[in-house]
């Protein structure tokens, strides 16, 4: 009888451990559920829709969610401006370990903009900032090396080090982020930083087009239709600027285009 019972507790044990993680797995798949529909929504321009998708994601423990919801607070995205609301979101995201997040509450202290002007807390949370991008992108997360070079071009949490930032966008480029190669063709094109050097900022831009960065393939068209640095092709640069304005959302310079 003994024999019996020990097999029925085992067999209960065994149930109710599936049981739970059966609620588990649904439930990651409903907060990554939420999370996916607000993206599309933020992509088909349903800012209030996607708001309240990256609420419930957020609540459940999705950090990306937070931090999207914190910036449309931030920036009045579909609901009202809130800078105060958007550097709670933007601790809790940075609590979980979102890079993102912790260099967005750095700028709100840096500016005093939603919470108390602090410049020392500032460099603080850029320093967790790098911390967290250095880490992702030594394990070859191409957007954390981008958001890390960012930050030693401009100098939030680190000594400003253009060599090093121009060979993170490199890394984050060749790992298929986008809007660092696009980064690097804007560097190339108009700013003093590096020597001007148009063609190389045009092969950038066709890389970070190639990744499917919007602005990278409108740049790519704008080459083509001026003709200067490349040869003059009319036909490329409506096919560029297509995928750009279906890439980047561009709709004002869309509708342009097709006025």
């Amino acid at each position: 009888m003994k024999s019996v019972s020990r097999n029925t507790e085992g067999t209960s044990r065994i149930l109710l451990f599936s049981a739970l993680l059966g609620m588990a797995l649904c439930s990651r798949a409903a907060l990554a559920d939420d999370f996916e529909e607000a993206q599309k929504a933020r992509l088909a321009d349903q800012d209030s829709k996607a708001a309240r998708l990256y609420t419930k994601a957020c609540n459940a423990g999705n950090d990306k969610a937070c931090h999207q919801l914190a910036q449309q607070y931030e920036h009045a995205e579909g609901i009202p401006r809130d800078r105060k609301r958007a550097a709670t979101l933007y601790e809790k995201a940075c609590n979980q370990g979102n890079g993102e997040s912790c260099k967005a509450l750095g700028g709100l202290h840096k500016y005093g903009e939603g919470v108390k002007k602090d410049a020392r807390k500032s460099q603080q949370l850029f320093t967790r900032a790098n911390a967290l991008f250095a880490k992702s992108c030594n394990s070859g997360e191409g957007e954390a090396c981008y958001h890390l070079g960012f930050s030693y071009q401009r100098g939030d949490g680190v000594r400003e080090n253009m060599k090093q930032a121009l060979q993170l966008f490199e890394k984050s480029c060749d790992q298929g982020h986008g809007e660092a190669c696009r980064r690097l063709g804007k560097l190339h094109e108009e700013d003093n930083i590096v020597i001007e050097d148009r063609k190389k900022a045009f092969d950038y831009y066709k890389k970070g087009c190639e990744r499917n960065d919007g602005h990278s393939c409108l740049s790519v068209g704008l080459f083509y239709f001026g003709g200067k640095w490349v040869p003059q092709d009319f036909t490329q640069a409506e096919l560029y600027m297509q995928k750009g304005c279906k890439l980047a959302s561009e709709a004002n310079m869309c509708q342009q285009g097709n006025d």
